[in-house]
């Protein structure tokens, strides 16, 4: 599962092991952004109280050291079938933590903001624009490993916490997302009826 997820990944995004290259040739530069990433990353968690509340107490500086060694390693370019595997496995820890999708993909939104703004800020555009788009790739990825790490996860939990064979489970799911697509729709009509 894993596997073939990674491969459509790449594939889809472009990225290839040249971004894992120039990554590690710009990385004296980026390498010393990484405290501003994890502070800025956790000020915007911390003062949004769903994200907050995510959080135990006194939990902040641990989290941040991980975020930093997790950004290290982009910058880097210390991309292998590990580092991956360490991202699918995120996906997992993020169900009994109780972090959404929404939340993970607005914060990789936000890591992908501020780094572009300090590739402007260091390099002429062609260069920025290169090593962004290297790191964008490679954070592409890992936002789809998480995704689908969190949503596998979660669907294998649930089939081996009801004894569901995968055909049913699929099944079910599939009766239950029609009849939420017909609720979305009869919304959808009577909203626009009424304006």
């Amino acid at each position: 599962m894993f596997s073939k997820v990674l491969e459509s990944l790449i594939e889809l995004t472009g990225y290839t092991p040249q971004d894992a290259q120039t990554l590690s040739e710009t990385y004296p530069i980026t390498s010393q952004w990484a405290d501003e990433f994890a502070k800025a990353f956790y000020d915007v968690l911390f003062a949004y109280p769903p994200t907050a509340a995510v959080f135990r107490p006194g939990e902040r500086p641990a989290r941040e050291q991980t975020l930093k060694d997790w950004y290290l390693r982009v910058a880097r370019g210390d991309i292998d079938e590990k580092f991956w595997l360490w991202q699918w496995r995120v996906g997992l820890i993020h169900i009994p933590r109780r972090v959404p999708n929404d939340y993970m993909l607005g914060m990789m939104s936000r890591v992908q903001q501020l780094f572009l703004q300090k590739c402007m800020a260091a390099w002429e555009p062609e260069q920025a624009t290169r090593v962004f788009l290297a790191f964008k790739r490679v954070t592409d990825v890992v936002a789809g490993l998480i995704a689908e790490g969190y949503m596998r996860g979660h669907q294998l939990a649930m089939k081996e916490l009801l004894g569901f064979r995968q055909e049913l489970l699929d099944r079910l799911m599939e009766m239950e997302v029609d009849t939420l697509v017909e609720r979305l729709m009869n919304l959808s009509v009577k909203s626009s009826l009424l304006n």
